[in-house]
Formats: structure tokens, sequence, C-alpha cells
């Protein structure tokens, strides 16, 4: 199934039917083999793993997976923490940075 035929509710749909322990796992999952990852955001750090929102781009929306992105233990798994990631659509926010003029 190619990915640019699918909606955004079709994929939020998949995701939430697969049951992911991290949001690492969303190519697995049959159909979404081609949904890239722009960016990782809202990091909360715990002491055994980080969480994080992984943005998908669904053609000209997004999608964000909520879920473990990264484990500080080596002897720790996904399926350790017992956490079931989230997904719900987002928006894109433009922001405005600034730096030092002539440098």
């Amino acid at each position: 199934m190619d990915i640019t035929n699918l909606t955004v509710e079709e994929v939020i749909t998949k995701i939430l039917n697969a049951e992911l322990d991290t949001p690492h796992e969303v190519n697995d999952i049959e159909g979404l083999e081609g949904l890239a990852c722009i960016g990782t955001v809202d990091p909360d750090e715990h002491r055994w793993y980080t969480i994080g929102t992984v943005v998908y781009p669904i053609g000209d929306r997004f999608i964000g997976v909520r879920g473990p992105v990264h484990l500080n233990s080596e002897s720790s798994s996904w399926d350790d923490l017992s956490i079931k990631c989230r997904v719900f659509e987002m928006v894109q926010v433009p922001s405005v940075t600034y730096k030092r003029k002539g440098n």
C-alpha cells in the first residue's frame, strides 16, 4: 500500500491498532514502511528512559507519535517499560530566532 494514498485518520488508526512500545516501530507497521520522521519534540527525561513526540508528515498534515524514544540503561528494552505510544494530529508552528549581525 502506498503511504500517499492514506489519510491522516487512517494512519492514526493503523498506529493505534499496532499498540507500539516506541515511536521507532512505526515503519514496522504494514503500509507505513515509507513514513519518514521529520523530528522529535517535547522530550521528557526520566531516570531510565526519555519520552518524546516523533513527528511525521502525511501529505500537508502532520501526526505525532508520543512514547519512549531513548533508553538510558543498556539492560532495558522498550517492552520493559510497559508504556504504549499515543498518536494524534499536530500542526506546524513557525518560530523566530535571532543572531548577532555581522558574525
